[in-house]
């Protein structure tokens, strides 16, 4: 465990509380170690010994942890159900949007190489997903506060745009941004 600067402990701290508002997410010390365990195991096992836990977000029905995210020090972990995980550089996301349509509403860390897709099901109400996001958002501000959503507020869902072709790696899209590669689509 590397030694956390007061700034980020008192933010993170600020952000999501002494006692987090949400049943299923849990900061610093608060983080049941058997859910930790738990969600390490399944979607962050590649995670450095230079990495401190700040944020673990439990997505499952049971409280397995299985399914959800983590923030560490230095990366974003996540998976949804059914899906493998994944994790972005927090130093290494551009900006951050929400999405509040779909099956479920979703965080998407935009990064230079990629994306990263999270679920954000919390009580199946998208308000408190929208203000988790926010509070994710403004934690990974903190690691990396050249972010350009840690200016922006949340962006509204975006008008549907025709298909359009990644020239990086040939996948169709209906974003500005291809979400495989992360190259602008035309």
């Amino acid at each position: 465990m590397n030694m956390l600067s007061p700034e980020l402990t008192d933010g993170i701290r600020a952000i999501f509380g002494q006692e987090t508002a949400w049943k299923n997410v849990w900061i610093f010390e608060q983080i049941p170690q058997k859910k930790l365990r738990n969600a390490i195991r399944s979607y962050a096992s590649n995670m450095g010994h230079d990495e401190t836990v700040l944020v673990l977000y439990d997505d499952t029905v049971f409280g397995s942890s299985k399914e959800g995210f983590i923030l560490t020090t230095r990366r974003l972990y996540g998976k949804n159900l059914m899906e493998s995980g994944s994790f972005v550089e927090a130093a290494d996301i551009i900006n951050m949007t929400f999405e509040p349509g779909g099956s479920a509403p979703e965080a998407i860390a935009h990064t230079r190489t990629g994306v990263l897709r999270k679920h954000l099901i919390v009580s199946n109400s998208s308000k408190q997903a929208e203000t988790l996001f926010n509070a994710l958002q403004q934690a990974i501000a903190l690691l990396n506060p050249s972010m350009e959503s840690s200016r922006q507020a949340v962006s509204a869902p975006a008008a549907p745009q025709q298909a359009a072709l990644c020239e990086g790696c040939g996948a169709v899209g209906h974003t500005a941004v291809c979400e495989y590669c992360g190259r602008p689509l035309r």
